[in-house]
């Protein structure tokens, strides 16, 4: 491709080029600036404005762009990594530099406030078989708008306070660090808000394959008491118990654990069913070959 030809000029081709060399796919403004010295701010605004038309770049968010590869074919035929992506939707800085990284290993990549997280983790560990259409991304800071659709994927921002923000790993996407749930965080989190992971019965089976993928229970245990919310007990033994895993050891700390008060086992239905007086629970999902409902009354 010849990129002149396609309105990018000496300077758009200058800036694009630098960024691709650092392996960048997301940028800030702030980072635009650093790499064209040369130019004052309203030089540089003006440029990025050109390239966003000519659709060599795509505005996220107020100061942060998405950069169309130079070997692409066509904008329009062309798409990001939703992770990435995501990671630039709710991070306030650019994506750290997998290639940075590679050649200084000693480079620390610094927590953002941002994970993927409930149903779009638990896909991502194959604890589900679903494929969610929205990107779940978690984060401390209040966003103006939950929702975002970026490239026709839609993005939603959940928030949590600060105490709830933990549990954080980073993967790999397209040479790029994601920050995500780690997996006992991930499970805790769909049993805590249900809704944000397709309802009970998709949080049971990340619970029953994270089980078969050997999670940590004393580090599952210490988030759920962690998170605050005592119904996760209630979720977590009953499910435990219902799916037959092997946690006897675990069932007394957790019941000791729950509140006095019967809880929905999944808040995205109605509130009627069978009541579990051993996990305080109202069973208002009807699995047969999921869910055992045995101790129900």
């Amino acid at each position: 491709m010849n990129v002149e030809n396609q309105t990018l000029g000496k300077l758009g081709s200058r800036l694009l080029r630098s960024l691709s060399s650092q392996n960048k796919t997301v940028f800030s403004l702030k980072d635009a600036q650093e790499l064209l010295p040369d130019k004052n701010s309203i030089a540089v605004k003006q440029l990025l404005s050109r390239l966003v038309r000519s659709g060599w770049l795509i505005r996220l968010k107020r100061g942060h762009y998405l950069i169309v590869p130079l070997e692409a074919e066509s904008p329009d035929m062309w798409s990001e990594d939703s992770f990435v992506l995501a990671s630039a939707i709710a991070s306030k800085s650019s994506t750290v530099s997998a290639r940075a990284y590679i050649v200084n290993p000693n480079q620390q990549i610094q927590p953002r406030e941002y994970a993927i997280s409930y149903w779009s983790a638990l896909n991502y560990y194959g604890y589900t078989e679903q494929i969610p259409r929205t990107v779940f991304v978690s984060t401390p800071k209040r966003e103006a708008s939950a929702y975002q659709e970026i490239l026709d994927m839609p993005y939603k921002l959940v928030f949590l306070s600060p105490k709830k923000f933990f549990g954080l790993t980073t993967v790999w996407q397209e040479n790029k660090p994601v920050q995500i749930t780690d997996k006992e965080k991930t499970i805790i989190d769909c049993l805590d808000r249900p809704r944000l992971c397709g309802g009970i019965v998709e949080a049971a089976k990340g619970l029953s394959e994270g089980f078969k993928d050997g999670i940590d229970l004393d580090k599952l245990s210490s988030y759920a008491h962690r998170i605050g919310n005592a119904t996760v007990f209630k979720r977590l033994g009953f499910l435990a118990e219902s799916l037959e895993l092997p946690v006897k050891s675990w069932l007394n700390e957790w019941q000791k654990s729950i509140s006095k008060g019967y809880s929905l086992l999944d808040p995205t239905q109605q509130k009627r069913g069978q009541y579990n007086a051993r996990w305080h629970l109202i069973i208002n999902v009807f699995e047969p070959n999921l869910i055992n409902k045995k101790g129900c009354k």
